[in-house]
């Protein structure tokens, strides 16, 4: 896949060269962002949302001994410090991994010392853990050809992994004469993670699945 090449471009040559793991997301991360990097122009302390990957890391004490983190963030347009300070720190450290993608909440403002922004991370946010936050419901279109066959049965054996979330599924069914939107029960919700995606469009075509937000 595209994502493979592009992880192996990075461990190869240290650098992705085709393209940008951002960019199969872009059109899902209009929906949870305020600003591109390369837009921000804040002429004071400001609440904004971004997301971007994380190309730098370096932890260290704050004068109280505390653990804290800079992360640089890069969202194809730009690159921004966001600090991870002790109050935070502990609990989205996990999340502080090179090469992953983050949706960030927090305060940005003037780094009168560097003349760039400056970013301090109140909110992190993985990229599923965002869909799960955002999304109204992930939709898939069938069509009477594809709900033939087991299909009913696969598509249960492929959900039950992924129950228990809150993000509903509507299937939006057609046939010759009819069309329909048919909402699966309560009990099917599901966590929209990138796995159930990529596994949906392999059973129906990657095309005939969206997250609605």
């Amino acid at each position: 896949s595209k994502e493979q090449r592009l992880l192996a471009e990075k461990e190869t040559l240290g650098l992705y060269l085709t393209g940008h793991p951002i960019t199969r997301y872009e059109s899902e991360l209009r929906h949870f962002i305020s600003s591109r990097i390369v837009d921000l122009k804040p002429d004071r302390d400001q609440k904004i949302t971004i997301a971007g990957l994380i190309v730098g890391i370096r932890s260290m004490n704050s004068r109280r001994g505390e653990r804290m983190a800079f992360i640089t963030l890069d969202d194809r347009t730009a690159r921004i410090e966001l600090g991870v300070f002790p109050e935070n720190y502990q609990r989205y450290r996990d999340m502080l991994v090179k090469d992953k993608l983050l949706v960030v909440e927090g305060t940005v403002s003037v780094d009168e010392y560097s003349g760039g922004f400056r970013m301090s991370g109140e909110r992190l946010l993985t990229i599923d853990e965002a869909r799960a936050t955002y999304a109204k419901k992930l939709l898939i279109d069938l069509d009477v050809a594809q709900g033939a066959n087991g299909f009913v049965g696969s598509l249960a054996t492929l959900l039950a992994p992924y129950r228990q979330g809150s993000c509903p599924i509507w299937i939006k069914y057609k046939t010759q004469h009819a069309r329909a939107d048919v909402m699966l029960g309560q009990s099917w919700q599901v966590q929209p993670t990138d796995d159930l995606i990529v596994n949906l469009g392999k059973l129906v075509g990657p095309k005939r699945v969206r997250v609605i937000y």
